[in-house]
């Protein structure tokens, strides 16, 4: 059986979509769909399937919309809440995501309990998608040593959020300064991504 390049381009459309369904990234997800669907939209056309055309063109403007919202409008999705302890949800997650947490974070689990640690979830709206958490080093100098997003919102920009130009732990909380420090290689190129500088003794601030 031969294949016209028309039908080849359909096929591969739908691949894209199927395989956008596989991503556990929320954006991945989205920019995956909305090229396989603007592609399926475009398919549809070409054959006059204008039925096909107009549900892919809806679900392409859909992606669209969700994509500005999540990469754009970050400050209106998302939002910080300092959590009082102790905390059964706070426990829970850390229990949940801890083989994770582990390789990120070696050095935290040892102190998660610590007496003076601040919680704060990262929420998208009222869903929970991240934790935060440090300690007061001294009078407005806040430590930040955990920074743990789920798998399906780590393409969301929340770091920059947080802790780079967003400044938004900063700012709601009133530090005078955010440091991070580094608990591994991974989060050493994670705070590097996000904007923030070395500085000596592990620590890393955001400077911009």
């Amino acid at each position: 059986m031969q294949f016209s390049a028309v039908e080849i381009f359909g096929y591969c459309a739908s691949a894209v979509i199927a395989y956008s369904l596989t991503r556990s990234s929320l954006v991945k997800l989205r920019w995956f769909n909305l090229f396989g669907a603007s592609s399926f939209c475009l398919y549809g056309i070409i054959i006059h399937a204008y039925p096909v055309a107009i549900l892919n063109g809806f679900i392409a403007l859909t992606n669209v919309f969700f994509l500005r919202r999540l990469l754009l409008h970050t400050e209106q999705q998302f939002s910080i809440l300092k959590v009082a302890r102790p905390s059964n949800y706070v426990d829970f997650f850390l229990e949940y995501h801890q083989g994770e947490i582990k390789h990120l974070f070696p050095r935290f689990m040892r102190s998660a309990a610590g007496e003076h640690r601040d919680y704060f979830f990262l929420t998208e709206r009222t869903e929970v998608v991240g934790m935060l958490s440090g300690y007061l080093q001294e009078p407005g100098v806040f430590v930040v040593d955990f920074d743990f997003v789920i798998p399906a919102y780590r393409d969301c920009r929340l770091g920059h959020f947080t802790l780079g130009h967003g400044q938004e732990l900063k700012k709601k909380f009133g530090f005078e300064q955010v440091v991070a420090l580094a608990d591994s290689v991974e989060h050493e190129q994670y705070l590097s991504k996000v904007g923030l500088s070395p500085k000596k003794n592990g620590r890393w601030t955001y400077d911009g």
